[in-house]
């Protein structure tokens, strides 16, 4: 069962840290916030280590999605190469770090199999 509140935390999460991280650090730092935000989505949901994943991945997608297109805009489309190619692997990566950053946010907090 998908816990909502923490998608959402985490959904604004990604987004704040992808942002911030990425004006400071470049490109990398929007994988990195997404990474930090699943830590914390994972940490935050009761379940084992595929809900944390799950929950992960839908705050990369998600979030993801939103912070590529205000850096976009913000950038005036030269932060990100705005070919779709580039763009769906950025959405695809962002959906694996999430994933991945929710995962081990579960094992952190003790979550079993």
């Amino acid at each position: 069962m998908i816990n909502w509140k923490a998608v959402i935390i985490g959904f604004i999460l990604t987004i704040i840290f992808a942002l911030v991280f990425n004006s400071f650090i470049g490109e990398i730092g929007s994988y990195i916030g997404i990474l930090i935000a699943g830590l914390i989505v994972g940490y935050l949901i009761k379940g084992n280590i595929i809900n944390g994943a799950l929950h992960g991945a839908l705050i990369g997608i998600f979030g993801g999605i939103i912070a590529i297109i205000i850096l976009l805009i913000i950038g005036g489309f030269v932060v990100i190469r705005n070919d779709f190619l580039t763009i769906a692997l950025r959405i695809v990566l962002d959906i694996i770090l999430g994933a991945v950053g929710g995962a081990v946010g579960a094992i952190l907090k003790g979550n079993k199999y």
